[in-house]
């Protein structure tokens, strides 16, 4: 059943909190009517094999082009747009690999030098909505944008504040950008996210911090150690505990805060919605030492979600309530196998019909979707396009073994007989079902 609160009374004074600081050169609209409570108390202890039919209406199994020069081994992440796979290893420490929608090679995407169209480090990268264009955060806070291809288009650097620093930044449309606040050099905590065009030298809006449902909403000072980007000041600075989640749907950066409910959402005109609100109910962490002290018992949200115009996909960590705790493994740098347990769980929101779901595994110890399909692995977006696309990948060495002991379709087999172990990775590309 799809629960909507119109303008509920709750979110009406978190938002009247939110525009009676607002002055009036940073003024916003409320255009929010609806909100769907996503329901995870009530969840908590149940879930359901969810089949991928239910959400997409086909999957292509893509091989990568495998040469010499292609080969990538160490991928961590990938983003499809305009109709190109970007293959993007951590912290793009060996680039990236550019192909496309058949799985050829089309170039190998690094920049790194001394010239004023290079950078000499990544402290992170992104693929831009809609265009395929190459934002790079590079060495002193500058981001340098290339085309699809690599050209270089320009440069920037996000307009400062004395009060705060703002990473990361997301592109919400043309000549927009949003960002989420990070650090504080007061104890006294004003804006949660900026809006501002490249080449501002002030925000063009901060959106103040909503109420926090927390007794400490900070990380101190000396938790500082090994994060990267960190103010030469920084004893005298505040980091929000857990980072401001910010994500992009179509226009607009989404925002949840770290032991809050509510998901906000900021469009360029500075309109402000709550399009969801998840009610954790008594598995809300209260933060502070008491949420600190009794882990178990109380749920967070893991990473950032994922949207299309149909649904939301989100990750829990359930800890000591987790319903179908399962067992992974990893090997080492010494070669021994160290098995480890995993309360994370995969959920899924109906966006239309407002149904929610706590993700059962539909293979043992493999956690995502029941490929219904084609009969491969179970599916998991890693990312979804601005086109509503659901975005994965595998190793070819894990096709392989799936087909071993799985009965897969007629196409999805000629497909892995044509493979080697060693190949480059193999995408999965889900095309949405019309609701």
């Amino acid at each position: 059943m799809k629960i909507i609160l119109r303008n509920p009374a709750g979110l009406l004074f978190v938002l009247s909190l939110i525009l009676a600081q607002a002055c009036s050169g940073n003024k916003t609209v409320n255009e929010n009517s609806e909100t769907i409570v996503i329901d995870l108390e009530s969840n908590i202890g149940k879930g359901n094999v969810v089949d991928l039919s239910s959400v997409a209406s086909e999957i292509e199994y893509i091989p990568l082009q495998t040469s010499e020069n292609t080969l990538t081994d160490d991928a961590e992440s990938i983003s499809f747009e305009n109709g190109m796979f970007y293959l993007i290893t951590r912290r793009f420490s060996k680039g990236c690999q550019v192909f496309d929608i058949k799985g050829n090679h089309i170039f190998f995407f690094d920049r790194t030098g001394r010239g004023p169209e290079e950078y000499f480090f990544v402290y992170d990268s992104q693929i831009l909505p809609g265009t395929g264009n190459i934002l790079i955060h590079g060495e002193n806070g500058i981001r340098r944008v290339y085309d699809p291809h690599g050209n270089f288009l320009e440069k920037f650097n996000v307009p400062k504040d004395s009060r705060f620093g703002v990473s990361p930044i997301l592109y919400i449309s043309e000549g927009n950008y949003a960002g989420a606040v990070s650090m504080y050099r007061t104890e006294n905590l004003s804006y949660a996210a900026v809006l501002f065009t490249p080449g501002d030298t002030t925000f063009r809006y901060m959106f103040p911090i909503p109420q926090f449902q927390t007794k400490d909403p900070f990380i101190g000072p000396n938790e500082f150690a090994g994060m990267s980007e960190v103010p030469s000041s920084s004893q005298n600075f505040k980091l929000i505990r857990g980072r401001i989640v910010i994500y992009g749907y179509e226009d607009k950066a989404r925002l949840f805060f770290p032991y809050n409910d509510t998901l906000f959402s900021i469009s360029p005109e500075k309109k402000i919605e709550t399009p969801f609100l998840i009610k954790f109910g008594k598995t809300r962490n209260p933060g502070g030492k008491d949420g600190d002290a009794s882990m178990d018992k109380y749920v967070l949200m893991k990473g950032s979600p994922m949207e299309n115009h149909d649904f939301l996909f989100l990750e829990f960590h359930l800890k000591g309530l987790a319903h179908e705790p399962y067992e992974k493994e990893i090997i080492l740098r010494s070669g021994r196998i160290h098995r480890y347990k995993v309360t994370d769980c995969y959920a899924l929101l109906n966006k239309k019909s407002g149904e929610f779901t706590l993700l059962n595994l539909p293979e043992k110890n493999l956690p995502g979707m029941k490929e219904d399909i084609l009969n491969g692995p179970p599916f998991w977006p890693k990312y979804v396009s601005s086109t509503g696309e659901l975005v994965s990948f595998c190793s070819a060495e894990e096709l392989i073994r799936w087909a071993e002991n799985h009965k897969v379709s007629p196409k999805l087999k000629k497909i892995i007989e044509k493979l080697d172990e060693n190949d480059n990775p193999v995408v999965i590309l889900a095309k949405l079902k019309k609701q």
